[in-house]
């Protein structure tokens, strides 16, 4: 009986040190958000996108951002897909949306205060 215990003593030991060794996996769930192109710093690889509520968020391309439609440019309405890795926002592609598309979508108004 003794045996037995300290079989399951050893086993729990190694299965906890073996936990503590294996990497976790990082989990990436996709993102989107669409709205107006403001600022582009073209050295950084940087762009901000305005939403219709007036949010801005910053993002990042990379080599692998694949980009739809006209190259990126201030004033264009995008929807742009993005992961978060390390702390940025990195943008996986790009749908820059033709000008007569842009002038059709309807923007929300901003809410009423009165």
């Amino acid at each position: 009986m003794r045996r037995l215990w300290a079989l399951g003593l050893l086993a729990a030991a190694l299965a906890g040190n073996l936990a503590a060794a294996t990497p976790e996996k990082t989990k990436t769930h996709g993102y989107s958000v669409s709205g107006t192109v403001g600022r582009i710093d073209e050295a950084a690889k940087t762009f901000v996108v305005r939403t219709s509520a007036g949010k801005e968020t910053t993002l990042v391309r990379t080599t692998a951002t694949k980009v739809n439609g006209e190259s990126l440019k201030s004033g264009d309405r995008v929807a742009v897909r993005y992961l978060e890795r390390d702390g940025k926002k990195v943008a996986t592609s790009i749908r820059v949306e033709p000008p007569a598309v842009a002038a059709a979508t309807p923007t929300a108004p901003a809410p009423s205060t009165r």
